[in-house]
């Protein structure tokens, strides 16, 4: 669209029904940093049925406004459903810039949406800025990871960006805002979708993406070898995980590259970071550093991720590891679920018979 826009910074909620996903309150913050910096409003679009009890949130994490479209077609993800209504939206409503989460949902439905508005979309960033010139900069990765770019998009608009999922920090919510709530008219019928959502399946924590897990286990090159590397993913199943690594443990071939976290790899913000055989240089820490609780253990008592660690236990890992596993074992066992709290009692409790200081 090449009409000037008016309609503030918009964020676009990811949800799974009854709770706000996490990037979509990073989102609002940087949506509601931006708007005050341009002088105009700030906006959450939640799409999904029966969800309006999601709206206040959104006001309280930063949302001037929320534009809420509610139908049964919607309860799930379906691009048939969630395109041609977000388009015509935007047609209508003709926001500066959107900003979309870089989940599963978002890297399919914001270029779909991109490409129906004629407008550019710069995916999988780990920064959004303003230039001299008020222009959105998206900065994001290039060449494999290697080097990152910036990028603006002058001429159409909206101007577009997918962020990473802990790229920005969310704010705190005030209690006291209130968002304005505005109905969006839905007018779907079940004939016009061409998909049809047959089943849901459930992949194991351990698979998950990095970048959306809540709990993640990551090894480096302290595990020593892919052997060495198999006890990382051992306790990421047993704490219901995600498996994630440093670049030389990538660069070795122990691990994919969708599972590298830094500089190069994918940026997380997980409720809890277990690191093993991490040394903490500086092109790891960047990926990591918004995690809420980090656990490290390294067998160099002067490793810079001691710095930024709540926990730290100081030992080889191939030593360290079996014994927690053991405990995670029984614990497990005994209650059949094994909670932050409690992973993170048995890693401190590792941490004391350590005698770590």
């Amino acid at each position: 669209m090449r009409a000037e826009s008016t309609g503030g910074i918009w964020a676009i909620v990811d949800h799974t029904g009854d709770e706000v996903e996490d990037v979509a309150l990073e989102l609002l913050g940087q949506a509601r940093e931006l708007a005050d910096r341009l002088g105009l409003s700030a906006a959450a679009v939640l799409l999904g049925d029966d969800v309006r009890g999601l709206t206040p949130s959104l006001g309280q994490y930063g949302a001037d406004t929320v534009y809420l479209a509610e139908n049964p077609l919607l309860a799930a993800y379906n691009p048939d459903a969630y395109t041609p209504l977000l388009a015509d939206l935007i047609r209508r409503q003709r926001p500066s810039i959107v900003l979309w989460g870089a989940t599963d949902q978002g890297r399919d439905l914001a270029p779909r949406v991109a490409a129906r508005l004629g407008t550019g979309l710069a995916s999988n960033c780990t920064r959004v800025d303003l230039s001299e010139e008020g222009l959105l900069a998206m900065t994001r990765p290039v060449y494999g990871g290697k080097a990152s770019c910036n990028v603006v998009c002058p001429q159409t608009r909206p101007q577009m960006a997918t962020l990473q999922p802990g790229a920005v920090t969310a704010k705190r919510p005030d209690p006291s805002r209130q968002a304005q709530v505005i109905a969006v008219d839905v007018s779907l019928s079940s004939q016009s979708l061409r998909l049809r959502l047959e089943e849901v399946i459930k992949i194991p924590p351990s698979d998950l993406d990095v970048t959306e897990a809540e709990v993640i286990v990551a090894g480096g090159r302290g595990a020593g070898s892919a052997e060495g590397f198999r006890l990382i993913e051992q306790l990421a199943h047993l704490m219901g995980a995600a498996v994630a690594a440093s670049r030389p443990v990538v660069d070795a071939g122990w691990a994919p590259y969708e599972r590298q976290v830094g500089l190069s790899g994918k940026t997380v913000a997980p409720r809890l970071y277990v690191a093993c055989g991490i040394s903490g240089v500086n092109h790891h820490v960047v990926g990591m550093r918004d995690s809420r609780a980090v656990v490290a253990i390294d067998q160099d008592p002067q490793a810079p991720i001691f710095q930024i660690a709540d926990v730290k236990i100081v030992g080889d890992l191939h030593q360290v590891l079996p014994s927690l596993i053991e405990r995670l074992r029984r614990l497990r066992q005994e209650r059949g679920t094994t909670e932050d709290e409690e992973i993170l009692r048995t890693l401190a409790n590792v941490s004391a018979a350590r005698q770590v200081s």
